[in-house]
């Protein structure tokens, strides 16, 4: 009886500890690539999207560097637009508050962002942690590689009208702005956070956001509970229905507070939009 329980406690031992290097070490090195099919009215012509989030440049698991690895697996999807959904910074304080090394880090992993192209273009929002790091910095950068931020503002593009809206927790997201993206066009909103999803109007063709890490540590049978979010798990990760109009949350790239994932590996998505009749 005692050999047995010695054995018992030596296989739990065991998978904690696999658990641990797993979940530390190994998963959140990884990046899967995703592929979903969703059917779009109205659409001119299919649209190949690429869509990632929460880099957390900075991080445990990005350093900078680790950023010409991301752009390299996107650009080989050869994707015709490129959507980016915030938190591209990891950390909670100002960069006067940040060491030298870590404010560079940022500095260089923006710069290599320069590397995403798409021929209907690369747009991004902004998340929680650029504002607390500094939105104006962060924007800057983004910028000066040749990306189009959007917050509260529109753009349309190759038949797509983008609307990019506020944080929800730092800024004051403004869905209103869809309405001036033209009748009969499909519409895109970008966020960083699901909980953005609740005042979207029903025009809206699609929606995509970050944030929610898809959990961050998917536990079994307990599920992804750690969200951050009001909408909370069931908008944790994936491609959901909300309101009448497909949403995707990624479970993003980064990791936030605990440098580990669990089976909520990093990802890139690629979503190939299909035109269909209303």
């Amino acid at each position: 009886m005692l050999i047995r329980f010695f054995n018992v406690c030596l296989w739990l031992s065991g998978i904690a500890i696999f658990c641990f290097v797993w979940g530390f070490l190994i998963e959140p090195t990884q990046l899967k690539t995703r592929h979903h099919t969703i059917n779009i009215p109205p659409l001119e012509k299919p649209v190949k999207l690429a869509f990632l989030s929460d880099l957390h440049i900075g991080g445990e698991h990005v350093p900078a560097k680790r950023v010409n690895d991301i752009i390299r697996q996107v650009m080989n999807e050869a994707p015709d637009i490129i959507i980016m959904g915030g938190d591209f910074v990891d950390g909670h304080d100002k960069p006067e508050n940040q060491s030298d090394r870590f404010n560079n880090e940022i500095q260089q992993g923006l710069k290599w962002l320069s590397g995403l192209e798409a021929p209907l273009g690369v747009y991004a929002t902004l998340g929680n942690h650029d504002d607390w790091y500094d939105s104006d910095v962060i924007r800057n950068g983004l910028e000066a590689s040749g990306i189009t931020v959007l917050e509260n503002q529109v753009v349309s593009t190759g038949g797509v009208c983008l609307a990019g809206l506020e944080d929800e927790w730092t800024g004051h997201p403004d869905p209103s702005v869809i309405e001036k993206c033209p009748e009969g066009i499909m519409i895109m909103a970008i966020m960083h956070s699901p909980d953005s999803f609740e005042n979207l109007p029903a025009r809206t063709s699609l929606a995509l956001a970050g944030h929610t890490h898809g959990g961050q540590i998917n536990l079994p049978i307990l599920g992804r509970h750690i969200t951050a979010t009001k909408i909370g798990k069931p908008y944790a990760y994936g491609l959901k229905s909300f309101g009448g109009f497909p949403v995707y949350i990624t479970s993003g790239i980064g990791t936030s507070m605990l440098p580990a994932r669990f089976r909520a590996p990093p990802e890139i998505v690629i979503l190939q939009l299909r035109s269909v009749e209303p």
